[in-house]
């Protein structure tokens, strides 16, 4: 992002208004809600409500997600329902989806299923995937991005 300027971006990392230069963004939103220690995130609708009405629908080019567990069969998953909710409702407004996944997560079912694997049109990850990840990606079309 380093080379983009003039960027709306919205998040519920409270570590990325103070990691990304002003340079890059117009507008940056932090959604509210609650504050998990644990994550340094935020949890929350994604919609803003100003003044008590109705709020505003947000729509995204890009979400990039991070999750703490995928399979093949169930999906991307998360240890939060709500957590969850708010994941699973940015992947629906985004244009492309990229899933954040370091490869401990590779087989990993947690507690709250919120998308199967198509919903994602990108996988970052640190190495390839396992060979049985692999395969399902490409037949889903998803295009897996690692350093190897």
């Amino acid at each position: 992002m380093r080379e983009r300027s003039d960027l709306t971006v919205a998040t519920n990392n409270l570590l990325l208004p103070s990691e990304i230069s002003p340079t890059v963004y117009r507008s940056l939103y932090l959604f509210g809600g609650t504050v998990r220690p644990s994550a340094q995130a935020t949890i929350g609708p994604v919609t803003f409500a100003p003044n008590g009405s109705a709020g505003v629908e947000v729509n995204g080019d890009l979400a990039l997600i991070s999750v703490g567990g995928l399979t093949v069969s169930g999906g991307y998953s998360t240890s939060n329902i709500a957590e969850a909710q708010m994941m699973r409702e940015m992947m629906d407004r985004s244009e492309e989806v990229a899933v954040l996944i370091d490869s401990t997560k590779f087989g990993r079912k947690l507690f709250a299923q919120f998308a199967p694997l198509e919903a994602a049109t990108y996988i970052v990850t640190e190495v390839a995937p396992p060979e049985e990840f692999a395969e399902a990606f490409a037949e889903r079309g998803i295009q897996v991005i690692h350093p190897d």
